[in-house]
């Protein structure tokens, strides 16, 4: 946060400025849905969800962007977002902040808060106006809290007679919280982050690939609570004893994202679609895939758009301890909870129509139906934990107001 305060401390230097550019952008978002045990959210940092019977406004938020134009090749961007959030501090709302340098037509630098480029809509993602989702897929951009990189970037753009390439290099430090069942919370260091973004665009079509390697920089109360408890079982009783407890031992665990991603529009149609995969030596999350593909059709004012999204990792359930005693169960319940977070299959189907009103204002309908195989699950929060018995397939409807100003 030193580094957001010293860039925001420079802006009232704007006496000098060419150019002071003011934004601003909201959504309100309306979610009903016929799940009574999966809470529906759009990611896993909201720290409430909707119900059967309910009517959720989660989704909605307000924001601004300022832009500052300090002199011909050098800018000022910070971006402020109030959205459901567990804390409402400086840091939560302040999206992006940085100075970005040009140094010519090739080469750009970025210091500051950018956002963390793992997805083709890394920089609009919050600003629903900006494309036809209801809110982007959820298997494949709720997974990963982190939204903003605390750093540098730098990225080089050569035009070719085939289109333009594009590479950025980017290195720094993230901190997202994570949110789930019974009131738990983890503000998830990650340090150590870089990773490198390749782009072609040519006419119609644009490519992307990414790489981005981190280790994790913190734990949580509650992992500290469950290696002291586990420690005093014997190896005789839970053999599995020794892997569970480098489980619950995050901290310097190295994790791994790729991800490539397409997108194809002639005005008439568009196709976009992204597929990652994430790794790690941790057994908190093995070989997680995730990928959606989305079909649309624009005609007049409207869009009307169908996705198919689905997320699964290979994870396992550890096996219980050889005794079972009320102590030992409820270490165990605790800890699956823990090893089982990531252990995500399932798949999402929905339909969206987009209606633009005027250059600056856009209604949105999306109904999903979603089938799950593994629940509880990581995207959702949940209620009824105890009794085991879970929705594993429900309907959800998202209506939004999206507008730009």
């Amino acid at each position: 946060m030193r580094l957001l305060t010293l860039l925001f401390l420079l802006l009232p230097c704007y006496g000098a400025a060419e150019q002071l550019k003011l934004d601003g952008f909201a959504t309100i978002g309306l979610t009903v849905t016929d799940s009574d045990t999966a809470g529906i959210r759009q990611h896993i940092s909201q720290p409430h969800a909707t119900y059967k019977d309910e009517f959720g406004f989660t989704n909605s938020s307000l924001g601004a962007q300022v832009e500052w134009q300090a002199s011909k090749n050098t800018q000022f961007v910070g971006q402020a977002l109030f959205k459901d959030n567990e804390e409402q501090n400086l840091d939560n709302i302040i999206q992006m902040a940085f100075l970005r340098h040009s140094f010519n037509g090739n080469w750009q630098l970025r210091v500051g808060r950018t956002g963390l480029d793992l997805f083709m809509m890394t920089e609009h993602r919050d600003i629903g106006y900006t494309y036809t989702y209801n809110h982007p897929p959820t298997e494949f951009y709720a997974i990963v809290p982190h939204q903003n990189l605390d750093g540098i970037d730098v990225k080089y753009t050569r035009r070719l007679t085939q289109g333009l390439i594009s590479g950025k290099f980017f290195a720094g430090k993230s901190t997202a919280p994570i949110v789930s069942d019974e009131g738990f919370f983890w503000d998830v260091e990650l340090k150590s982050l870089y990773g490198l973004v390749v782009e072609w665009q040519s006419y119609d079509w644009t490519f992307r690939a990414n790489y981005t390697a981190t280790q994790s920089g913190n734990e949580n109360d509650q992992q500290k609570q469950l290696q002291a408890a586990l420690t005093l079982v014997p190896d005789q009783i839970w053999p599995q004893k020794s892997t569970l407890l480098d489980s619950l031992n995050i901290i310097g665990k190295r994790f791994n994202y790729s991800a490539i991603g397409t997108r194809y529009d002639n005005s008439h149609w568009f196709l976009q679609s992204e597929a990652s995969y994430i790794d790690s030596n941790s057994q908190v999350l093995k070989a997680l895939t995730a990928g959606y593909i989305s079909v649309g059709l624009y005609y007049d004012n409207h869009t009307l758009m169908a996705t198919l999204a689905q997320a699964k990792s290979n994870n396992r359930t550890p096996q219980r301890p050889l005794v079972s005693t009320p102590e030992l169960d409820l270490l165990y319940n605790t800890l699956i909870r823990h090893t089982n977070f990531y252990l995500v299959d399932q798949n999402t189907f929905s339909l969206t129509l987009r209606s633009e009103i005027n250059h600056s204002l856009a209604v949105k309908v999306q109904l999903e139906h979603t089938a799950i195989d593994s629940l509880p699950s990581a995207f959702y929060l949940h209620r009824n934990l105890q009794s085991g018995d879970f929705d594993n397939s429900f309907n959800t409807l998202g209506i939004s107001l999206n507008w730009v100003f």
